[in-house]
């Protein structure tokens, strides 16, 4: 019996290289792009009675400046991508509410106005895949802002942001996007 003749290698042609087939990314040296693609996002922004009763009434120090509807909507849209990386990045930050019955999450959103801090107590509702609603709860634009133990605030400067966690006596930075 003899062995069967062996296949040999033949190069056919010329070999030609795809320059941009494969290229780096965050995990490979080789690695070849095959979809690019965005998720459209919807989000209802709701706002609380007690909400309106301060910026309409006030409270026991007059009526609350600062907090119109439209600083609290542009505070809200402003936030959203930058929750969102704080969500991903950090495995201690959630921000969004799934199930009935738990305790709520409650996330405040602060940016800095010339007449002082806007804060912006927000609560963040899964309501079906890709939406989304966010309720305001209360707001007040005031430089020394209550923030509970263990809760997180979220403050927006342009593109840019700081996540800070009040630990029970001080407000900690977690993180800071850019």
């Amino acid at each position: 019996m003899s062995n069967r003749p062996r296949i040999i290698k033949e190069l056919i042609g010329n070999i030609v290289v795809d320059e941009i087939g494969y290229t780096q990314n965050k995990s490979l040296v080789n690695a070849k792009k095959v979809l690019d693609k965005s998720h459209h996002i919807e989000i209802e922004i709701w706002c609380a009675q007690h909400y309106y009763s301060r910026a309409q009434l006030g409270d026991e120090n007059g009526k609350r400046d600062g907090i119109d509807e439209e600083s609290i909507k542009e505070l809200v849209v402003n936030s959203i991508q930058h929750l969102f990386y704080y969500s991903f990045k950090l495995k201690t930050f959630t921000f969004i509410n799934f199930e009935q019955g738990t305790r709520k999450i409650r996330t405040v959103l602060q940016v800095y106005k010339k007449e002082g801090i806007l804060n912006v107590v927000t609560e963040f509702h899964h309501l079906e895949k890709n939406k989304y609603e966010v309720t305001v709860i209360t707001a007040m634009q005031q430089d020394r802002f209550s923030i509970g133990v263990g809760q997180f605030a979220l403050e927006i400067d342009g593109d840019s942001s700081v996540l800070r966690k009040f630990d029970g006596k001080n407000l900690i930075d977690v993180d800071i996007y850019n």
